[in-house]
């Protein structure tokens, strides 16, 4: 399964790269209009640090406009993945960056009958946000789980990002079911890292070693 951290934070970015085997960092407009720096300038900084995807969004509303930004932003990371709101104008010009090669995410996924568009429009990437329907008294995870066969019925090669997580548990089911890929914000990563019976664990190793070199002396 593919793991991106949901962040333009330059230390949260920082902290990621540390770990090399994510897949790299998504963004969206609302990530990005907390950094100080312009928009190109920040996808290529989070380019510079990490070595995975780059995930950027488009804010451009009409089919023809969002072609070209698109075009524009492959250009501001190595490894870029555009970014495309999941309705008419959207897909279109998702699908016709398609035709140049371009990774492509319909982001705002929240209905099958999307899904059914997406999968035969051969987009790289959708994002159900899982954390969202579970607010509205959605299953997001069944959602994503008729999303799945969906796919398969269409012999479509989409891969399905769960985004909108709200906690590691659904990362780990996630995982244990054999989902492509999950995006989280910085706070959901940091609390995979840790359990408390790790923390008691290492307390005791710590006590019995210090014990143990104060008999050696």
């Amino acid at each position: 399964m593919e793991i991106y951290l949901d962040t333009a934070n330059d230390e949260e970015v920082k902290f990621a790269a540390r770990y090399g085997f994510l897949d790299g960092i998504t963004t969206n407009p609302s990530i990005i209009s907390r950094e100080k720096e312009e928009f190109q300038q920040v996808i290529q900084r989070i380019d510079r640090t990490i070595d995975g995807k780059v995930w950027c969004q488009v804010t451009e509303e009409n089919a023809e406009t969002m072609y070209k930004q698109g075009l524009e932003m492959n250009q501001w990371a190595k490894n870029a993945v555009i970014k495309l709101p999941m309705n008419e104008n959207g897909l279109e010009a998702a699908y016709r960056l398609r035709q140049e090669h371009v990774e492509v995410n319909m982001t705002l996924i929240y209905s099958l009958s999307q899904v059914v568009l997406a999968a035969k429009a051969g987009v790289t990437y959708i994002s159900p946000y899982i954390g969202r329907m579970d607010d509205h008294v959605l299953d997001g995870q069944l959602f994503i789980r008729k999303a799945k066969e969906i796919i398969h019925a269409c012999h479509s090669d989409t891969k399905i990002i769960g985004a909108s997580i709200r906690s590691p548990q659904v990362v780990v089911e996630l995982a244990r079911d054999g989902y492509d890929a999950v995006t989280m914000a910085f706070p959901v990563y940091k609390k995979m890292f840790h359990s408390s019976l790790t923390v008691e664990g290492l307390e005791q190793f710590h006590n019995d070693w210090a014990s143990y070199e104060h008999r050696s002396l």
